[in-house]
This record gives C-alpha cells, structure tokens and sequence, in this order.
C-alpha cells in the first residue's frame, strides 16, 4: 500500500517553488522548520510459505467438504499475515477465494484495508473492495469507489481520495480519477487534483511518479511557483543513476518573464568513508540587480552601490548571465591516514545571493568562504594543508586566498620525562590579497607573496604546592614574508622582510581558600565559595619596523607589549539534592581585574598614544547558570582615570519546555581622544519564542540601536500547526545596507508529507513600494 502515498507526494512536491532543496542553503535559525520529509514507511514481515486457512463464525455454518464454506454474523479468516473480518462471507476451497459481505476488513501487516463487500483470494493475497478504504502508517488515509489489488506490490484505484487529516472532511486532500500503482515500479494517475477543504487549487490530467525504493532513472516531480520578480515558474529535472556509487540531476528552470536556467547536480560515495557532490546553476536572468557606473547615472534605479573595482554606482534591472556552483567532498579513509575535506562556494556576483536565495541569511551574506585542507594526527602533533579563498564584502569586495599553508601544529605536551612542556605553532604559506579600493577610488594592496612561521613556547608548571599553582613559559616567533607592505596597507613590494620577537610569562593561580555550606536553596544541597587570586604576566618583545609587515590575519597582529593582569575570582559551585560526592557545578563565578601596562604597547603606527596610561580600566564579570535552564553573562568596565563606566555587556536567557527568550545589551561609553568626543553606543538584541495555546507561536529576533532608537533589524517567524498541516509565515526587516530589505517567506508543509509549497520574495516589491 505504500504506493498510495506516491500521488500525494507528486502533488505535494508540484506546488513546491523548486523540485529539489537548495543545495546552497546556509545555516538559519528557522531553516530547520520549515523543511520536512515525509515520515512514510512500512516495512513486511515475510511469512512462512504454506499454513492452513482458520475459518470461524457466530452463527452456524453451510459447509460443504472440499467444496465451499458459508458464515455469517462475526465472520473471521486468518491466513499467514492475514485477517478477514466481515458480516456474512463464503470461501471457495477449490479457488481459494473468500467472497465477503458487509462491514469488511482485511488487515495484513501494517496496512487495514475495509468496505462494504468483495473478494480477497488467500493464496495470491489479491481481490477487491467496493467502497473502500485504506489506512496507512502513520496516518494515511484512501477512499475510493474500488480498490484493486491485482498483484502482490500493485493497486488499481477508482475514484480515490487520499489525506492524512481525520475523516471524514479532511482539510486537505488528493483525488484521482484512476490509478494504477505498482511498488518498487510507478504509479500512473489520471485526473489528479489537490484541494484545500473543498476548494480545489491544482489538477493535472495525468502523472507518472516512480514509487521505487532504490534509486531509479527518470523524471522527477516539475517545480511549479512564484516570483514578484520574475512571474511564475516552472522546474523540471531529471534523475540519471549512473552507478552505485554515482548519479546526476539534471534541472530546467523557466519563467514568464523569460529568465531560463540550467542545474545540474552530481553525487558520489566510492567509499564508506568518502561522500561527494557537485552543483552548479546558470541562468540567463531578464531581470539581474547589476551594479552600473555609467555617468549619468540613469534612472530609474534601484540605489546606490560600489562596483567591484571601487567606483561608484547604482543598482538596475537589467538582463544578464548569472551562476552558482557548490563543491563539497569528504575523504575519512585517504592514503598515510589523512582526512580530506573540500568546500568550495562561487557566485557570479554579490546580488545573486539577494536575488536568487531563498534563505534570508544567505541572502544577507557578507562573506563567501571556500575551503580545502588534509589533515593528520599523530599523538599530540597534527599536520595540516590547506587552501582557502575568502570574499568579504566591505565598501569594496576584499580578497584573501592560501595556495595552499602548510602547517605544523604541536599541543602543549611534556618534553619526553622532564618537567618540561613544548607547545608549537608553524605555517608556511602562500598568499593572496587584493583590498579593492578606497572611497576615493584608489587602489589598496593586492599582490601574491609568501610568509613562513615558527612559534615555539616552551612553558613549566609548578604544582607540588595544593592551594597554589605557578606556570612559567618562555619562547619566540619568527615570521620572514617575500614582500614589504606601507605604512597604509595600500601597497605590496617585491623586497622580503621579517619580523621576530622574543616572548615570555607566567601564570599564579592561588593561594586559594574555600568554605562548604550545607543548606537547601531550590534543587541544591550544598554549596561550595571558592576565593582565589589570579595573576598573569605577559611580554612581547618590540617589533622592527612593523609598518612593513603585511597584514593577513591574527599571525601579522602580534606586536610588542609588556604587562601583567591581577584578578580576584569567586566562584560557587552547587551539588544538586541527593547527587553523588563531586557532581557539584559551578553555577556563579565573579571576577574583578586589572592590567597593568609597564610600557606602552607597540602598534602599526609611528606617532606615541599621548593618552596612553599603565593602569588600565577595572573589568568585572559576573557569570549564573544552571544546567542550560537560565543564564546571565554580565560585563562591566570601568576607567580609573576619568572615572566612568565606559562598557557595559549583559546578556541573560532562559528556556522553559519549548519556549525560551535571550536577550543582550551592549552599551559604549567611550572617553575623548585628543580632544575629540566619541559618540556613545547603546545595542539592544532579542530573540525569543513562545507557543501560543495549541496552535500559534511566534519567534522574533530584534536588532535595535537604543540611542538611535533606530530597529537595524527584525526577524518574525509566525507558526500555525493545524490538525495535518503546519503554515509558516517569516517576515524580515533589514535596514543595515545602503538599501534596505523587506523580506517575507511562506512556507506550507502537510502532516507525514512533506514541504507543500515554499514561496519567498520582497515586500517592497510585493505591495509596489
């Protein structure tokens, strides 16, 4: 009977926006919502070949030996993995078929199929009911004028509906006029509809779905949707298995406004242990978001922009040919015990994400990261190599790339038997940057050069003392590139350079003191207040000109400093009622702390900080939680000098069933530089969600500049669960960009089946703003 699924699961799938899932999908808070699959399976337990056939009845029975048996009233036939119940029925020996009569059922295994009268022959398991229906796991249902069961794994079904709402007014349904259905084969409908309560929205006059298991070549369900941009549209796509371990998909996507697209995806598994795909996508788009610098601009456009090579511009619609691709490939099982992993993420331009994406993170995206890397272990030493190309878009789109790095790690282990621990970091690396322009159009470092490091550390733990623990470590870092940058980062040359710094510390913690309370507070025992100093010590020999080293990432950022930072820390650890001795947790921690600077820290620039100070700000932070149920994070900082609070951090959640709530506020309170007044910053963020009674919930994420009293954005996710069907509504407001976005999803999923349909686009465009 799983063969009756498959028309709801052809009409459900030809409502969706795109026959496949977008294979570009990023992470989402909401993402894993609003997909779903169809829970559908039902799985035979193979009876014995042979058995005899039980026959019993309440009333009295006409029986003729060998001939036939006739009974009436409770009527019960079991056979193998079947049962018969009926009013009145009569078995023919000879054919080995029941004729039945009034209030039927036939149950075999996990299916129940029942009507009003027909026939069943026990030995092929096949025969027919009139008024029939069919009750299928979870919770399908099939009603029909007749049903057929004319093989082992095929259905012919006249005049059915299928649903898997409650009976007998469902609120959705499909019906079809006939169907031929064959498990492990196809199911060939005519006259299929799909209706919302009695309405119905979509009717094809025949369908061929492949009900098969196992991977199976042919054409896979049309995509039918729309677009405020594009007008309606139309998916197809064929499935192509090549092989076991392979197979292709092959899409055709076409709208009214003109706009076609080519898709294809590939997908291989050789091993166990190594999975892969492909998937790229090209479409000549009629109506493309280009950014032009043509002068004058023209109009009407859609806002300002930044071209690639830093110009300014403005957005139109234009047509244009456009692309994506996806590669991503897992290798666990690669000769000498390395593991492979290959990320790769490409698009023809910044807007296709806007534009093409339904996601609305992705569709937000400021960054696009491709990766590769092999990796081995060996104790406490890893080795690695790995190429990675990052777009960021800023004013003008920045370009990093590693071709490729090798690197050479070491965990802090101990030096053979010696008290000794060795800690090391290495790399050598090819580089590739190009930093675009700036506003005014200037162009800003770009070129290849190499960089080899080295960082050793060579660190001593003291431990025999119990209330108190000294760590000393001592090393250095070597860092020679094949070219020198400016002092603006704004240009690369050819001529090498190095930078090297000498680097040492240590690290007290303790004398420690501690007192244990007995008393019981909430789902607490005992309570343990641990008091303890802490103080590190760091120094970072001066760099040698550092204007001229060129800046990647963190291994370029390391500069000269000489300071120590002192801190008082309380934290309360918590043994819950009836627990075992030392499955207490740390449910508060307090901190107070300070550095102290002994000289001012070295940076890029060649002009002293006049303001610079060696005591620096007093940082507290407060920690509460409990076992994920509530939180709160809090963070203050104060200045000695000009006595006031000049950062505040507090962030607080708390999650109770289904429901939780976050929030976070971030406030800046930064002193005057050089005379001149900063401007003071007040972020406030919130996400929650809550159900609302048995149906609703909302989930909201808000971001909101307080002192501004400007919302930078917010993001609702409406939720109505029906009895079969969920209805999800996202609405997003994004005010960050030089064009702000609204942004709505809807997304229509039915109880067992899977994602109905799945629409998304502008608000703006939407209601002609």
């Amino acid at each position: 009977m799983k063969a009756f699924l498959a028309a709801g699961l052809l009409l459900a799938s030809a409502l969706t926006v795109s026959a496949q899932q977008d294979p570009f999908a990023a992470g989402d808070p909401y993402e894993s919502r609003f997909k779903q699959r169809s829970s559908f399976q039902i799985k035979f337990h193979t009876p014995q070949k042979g058995g005899e056939v039980h026959l019993s009845t309440k009333n009295p029975v006409h029986f003729e030996k060998d001939e036939y048996w006739e009974g009436t009233e409770d009527v019960v036939i079991e056979y193998q993995d079947v049962k018969i119940t009926a009013d009145a029925a009569r078995y023919d020996f000879k054919t080995k078929i029941a004729t039945l009569t009034g209030h039927v059922v036939i149950d075999q295994g996990p299916i129940r199929l029942s009507g009003t009268n027909g026939t069943f022959s026990i030995e092929s398991k096949t025969g027919w009911l009139e008024n029939a229906t069919a009750d299928l796991p979870p919770t399908y249902h099939v009603v029909a004028q007749r049903i057929d069961k004319v093989a082992d794994a095929t259905y012919k079904i006249q005049d059915g509906v299928f649903t898997a709402c409650d009976m007998p007014d469902p609120e959705w349904s499909f019906t079809m006029g006939e169907a031929s259905i064959t498990l492990d084969d196809y199911a060939r409908m005519k006259d299929v509809a799909f209706k919302a309560g009695p309405v119905p929205l979509l009717y094809t006059p025949y369908i061929i779905w492949p009900t098969k298991e196992d991977r199976a070549t042919g054409m896979l369900v049309p995509g039918v949707g729309w677009s405020n941009r594009r007008g309606g549209y139309l998916g197809l796509s064929y499935y192509w298995v090549t092989g076991r371990p392979t197979d292709f998909t092959f899409q055709l996507d076409a709208f009214t406004d003109g706009t076609i697209g080519l898709g294809t995806e590939a997908r291989w598994r050789p091993t166990d242990e190594s999975a892969g795909i492909f998937q790229g996508y090209v479409a000549r788009d009629q109506d493309a978001t280009v950014c032009v610098t043509t002068v004058p601009f023209p109009t009407p456009n859609q806002g300002f922009c930044t071209a690639p090579d830093g110009r300014p511009g403005v957005y139109v619609f234009q047509p244009a040919t456009r692309w994506k691709l996806r590669l991503d490939h897992v290798s666990d099982d690669l000769p000498f015990g390395f593991r492979g992993v290959l990320s790769v993420r490409q698009y023809s331009d910044q807007e296709f994400l806007q534009d093409f994406e339904r996601n609305l993170t992705l569709a937000s995206a400021r960054q696009i990261v491709s990766r590769g890397f092999l990796t081995k272990n060996i104790g406490s030493d890893s080795l690695n190599i790995r190429f990675e190309r990052t777009e960021t878009f800023y004013s003008s789109t920045v370009i990093q790339e590693r071709f490729p790095s090798v690197e050479f790690f070491r965990r802090t282990s101990p030096i053979g038997h010696s008290p000794f621990y060795l800690s090391l970091v290495s790399s050598l690396s090819g580089l590739y940057i190009n930093r675009g322009r700036d506003l005014v159009g200037n162009e800003l470092a770009k070129g290849s050069y190499g960089r080899f490091d080295v960082n050793p550390v060579l660190s001593f733990p003291f431990k025999e003392i119990p209330w108190l623990s000294l760590t000393l470590n001592g090393g250095g870092r070597f860092t020679g590139y094949t070219a020198k940058s400016d002092l603006g980062q704004t240009e690369l040359t050819d001529e090498t350079t190095t930078r090297s710094y000498a680097q040492g510390g240590a690290s007290i913690v303790g004398p420690s003191f501690s007192r244990i309370y007995d008393a019981s507070i909430g789902p607490w025992d005992k309570f343990k207040h641990v008091i303890e100093p802490r103080v590190d010590y760091n120094y970072v020999s001066d760099v040698r000109n550092p204007t001229e080293v060129p800046q990647f990432d963190e291994v370029d950022t390391v500069l000269g400093q000489n300071q120590v930072r002192y801190a008082i820390v309380n934290r309360l650890l918590a043994r819950a009622a009836g627990g075992m001795a030392g499955s207490a947790e740390e449910i508060a921690s307090f901190e107070i702390a300070q550095n102290y600077a002994f000289s001012q820290p070295q940076t890029f620039s060649t002009i002293p900080n006049p303001a610079f100070e060696h005591l620096g700000p007093v940082e507290a932070t407060l920690r509460i939680s409990s076992a994920g149920k509530y939180h709160l994070d809090g963070r203050l900082t104060y200045d000695v000098h000009d006595p006031q609070v000049t950062g505040t951090t507090l962030t607080a959640g708390a999650n109770w069933g289904t429901d939780f709530f976050n929030v976070s506020w971030f406030a800046n309170r930064p002193l005057p530089v050089q005379g001149v007044v900063l401007t003071p910053t007040d972020q406030l963020r919130f996400a929650g969600g809550v159900d609302l009674g048995q149906y609703f919930r909302v989930d909201t994420n808000v971001a909101w500049d307080v002192r501004n009293s400007l919302v930078q954005e917010d993001r609702s996710l409406l939720t109505y669960k029906g009895s079969c069907y969920t209805v999800f509504l996202e609405v997003r407001n994004l005010r960050l960009q030089p064009q702000p976005r609204r942004d709505f999803r809807l997304v229509v999923n039915l109880k067992d089946i899977g994602t109905l349909l799945d629409v998304n686009g502008s608000l703006d465009a939407l209601f002609g703003q």
